[in-house]
């Protein structure tokens, strides 16, 4: 009998995955999981064994939202990925989807190869792959290469149905005829299509009506944007949705409106996805009253206690499918500069407390079981953008991205223990239940025991395949 010498065994964890965990004993060789076995079951004669009794070994988190080294504005420029990656890596983000900016008359295929390269200078630390956002009146030349995009790896384009003219965002507007084109072209090629969905006609209209009223303060963002703005648009995407046969994914719900007109959509089973940002989870509206409330925004703006609560109810019962961090870091005090409603920026530092913010109010408050936060953290977001069984599994012939996770752990967030290019955090002072210890990247340890140690390891561009399933029924 052959014995294989691996090159990492974790010993002694509970293996987590999204159809179920058991206490096995991991094994590691080229970069891949090797072996998962009964614990004991595989030769100690590897180059590290390391003892996980008592934690949690899961697969490591893919975070299907975040924007890296972005500038749409003169107070709205993200962190590099280099920087933002680290910070990723020491919250048990392995793989992370970054997206291309296309405008006006650009290639979309010269805005992808742009991207890509730099990311590759940047060197981030961790896995990533690459959505393709699109803007504004997209010219029929960059509808024609999507086909090329997913092609080439990236098999997901973004648009938006809000942020027309000089908002606080810049113009990133598309009508619904050039969503409607892109729409086609990503359903005759196997894509799918995400959309930001706010109306932004509501908009206009609620804006115009604050500041007639003399309520046009910051603060009432919310009011500017209410639930309708959120459900109309989500409603019309749906329609071009269903006519065109492309999936859709509804990026960060934040109503209790919006997920009713997925759920609708969904009944019909249509190819509808819905993903929440852990922010929403924990925020409410009600934080804007705050001296400094508009730096807990994010837009869709923070709705009421009774939608956060639909939003939980919703990943628990899979009414919507992944959470994610929408990290896009801005300095503090642009954060507080918009002053009146039609000029807060959004944005927040989130890739590094996703994992431990999902688990601490979800799992530990009985609002989540252990493996509907694997899926919603790593396997759902892996399947839906084609990087499935590769990344979000604790499987044989997977990446060895694994997490080694601590449940009994509590601490306090506090910035100075946190590792992003940003100067402020929404969770500073709060106390979670459970932390990420050890990551591992391709088997290679970045984090061990809440120390890093992954000087020379380098991510990797993962290319998507389609999504796992194009029937919201079926997608499981």
């Amino acid at each position: 009998m052959e014995v294989i010498v691996f090159d990492l065994l974790l010993t002694g964890g509970t293996v987590v995955n999204h159809w179920g965990s058991v206490r096995a004993d991991v094994g590691v060789l080229g970069g891949k999981i090797a072996a998962v076995a009964a614990p004991g079951a595989l030769t100690t004669d590897a180059a590290v064994v390391t003892d996980a009794t008592g934690m949690y070994v899961l697969p490591g988190g893919v975070d299907a939202h975040v924007h890296f080294d972005l500038s749409l504005t003169d107070a709205m420029s993200a962190q590099s990925s280099a920087r933002g990656s680290r910070a990723a890596a020491f919250g048990g983000t392995t793989t992370f989807l970054d997206f291309s900016l296309q405008h006006d008359d650009e290639s979309l295929i010269g805005s992808i190869e742009d991207k890509l390269a730099a990311l590759k200078t940047q060197a981030p630390v961790v896995d990533y792959g690459l959505h393709a956002m699109v803007t504004g009146d997209v010219p029929f030349a960059v509808m024609d290469e999507v086909a090329d995009a997913i092609s080439g790896g990236v098999s997901s384009i973004k648009m938006f149905t809000t942020f027309s003219g000089a908002s606080a965002s810049g113009d990133l507007f598309s009508d619904d005829g050039r969503i409607w084109g892109v729409m086609q072209s990503a359903a005759r090629h196997g894509g799918i299509v995400m959309v930001h969905c706010e109306d932004d006609c509501l908009i206009r209209y609620h804006v115009q009506r604050l500041y007639a009223q003399g309520e046009q303060n910051g603060r009432n963002i919310h009011r500017a944007r209410p639930e309708i703005v959120e459900e109309a648009a989500i409603r019309r995407m749906i329609l071009l949705s269903e006519r065109s046969g492309s999936p859709l994914y509804v990026v960060h719900v934040s109503s209790e409106l919006g997920i009713a007109a997925i759920a609708d959509a969904r009944a019909r089973h249509a190819p509808v996805f819905g993903e929440v940002l852990h922010n929403y989870l924990v925020f409410t509206s009600e934080d804007y009253a705050r001296e400094d409330g508009t730096l807990y925004h994010n837009y869709p703006p923070l709705k009421k206690p009774a939608d956060q609560a639909a939003l939980w109810r919703s990943l628990r019962d899979g009414s919507l499918d992944t959470v994610a961090s929408d990290d896009f870091t801005i300095p503090r005090a642009a954060k507080l500069s918009g002053q009146v409603v039609d000029n807060v920026p959004g944005g927040h530092n989130g890739i590094e407390t996703r994992l431990n913010v999902l688990f601490s109010e979800g799992v530990c408050e009985g609002k989540l079981s252990l493996e509907r936060f694997v899926e919603l953290a790593s396997a759902a977001p892996a399947r839906l953008f084609g990087i499935y069984p590769r990344k979000g599994a604790v499987t044989v012939g997977s990446d060895a991205d694994l997490i080694v996770f601590d449940p009994a752990a509590e601490w306090i967030v506090s910035l100075d223990q946190l590792h992003s290019d940003c100067d402020y955090s929404i969770w500073e002072g709060r106390t979670l239940h459970g932390r990420v210890r050890s990551t591992y990247l391709r088997g290679r340890p970045l984090i061990l025991d809440s120390k890093w140690v992954g000087d020379g390891v380098t991510g990797e561009f993962v290319p998507a395949g389609h999504p796992s399933s194009s029937d919201s029924s079926n997608w499981r």
